[in-house]
């Protein structure tokens, strides 16, 4: 019988031993688990701020854009006047004078030649210059003629 007791207390030390190898292994697996959804968090962190952080670039490179597509109409406005005066000028210059007039009068209704151009370069008085720009001034609403 003492056999009997004694194989009973050993087969209940190595069945207990079982059950807490078992949960070791359960908690370390649950640890492991948690450790990765941690893990898998602050990835989705770093990877959504990287994200914020390439729209603020974006928006602020589509902002410099903008600011470039502006000095570039501008340029292309100033060309188009120079290129404009360069014309009444050679013309000027080959005696073309009464077609000079037409000229400074396409232009000032274009809105593309200002009154010191006028006088310089098309030679008229300053205030033969002052009435084409005055009749060719841009009309403003609420405005009475």
């Amino acid at each position: 019988m003492v056999d009997y007791e004694l194989y009973g207390a050993i087969a209940a030390l190595v069945f207990a031993l079982i059950a807490l190898i078992l949960a070791i292994a359960a908690h370390k697996a649950a640890q492991s688990q948690a450790n990765g959804a941690r893990w898998v968090q602050a990835q989705m962190e770093r990877i959504e701020n990287e994200q914020n952080s390439i729209e603020s670039a974006l928006a602020g490179l589509g902002r410099h854009m903008d600011q470039w597509d502006q000095r570039l109409r501008e340029m292309s406005q100033r060309i188009d006047a120079l290129n404009a005066r360069m014309e009444g000028i050679v013309a000027a210059e080959a005696g073309q004078a009464p077609g000079g007039f037409d000229h400074a009068l396409r232009l000032s209704a274009q809105g593309r030649v200002s009154l010191d151009e006028l006088v310089q370069d098309f030679g008229l008085t300053e205030s033969e210059a002052q009435l084409l720009l005055r009749i060719n001034q841009p009309k403003t609403t609420g405005q009475a003629s």
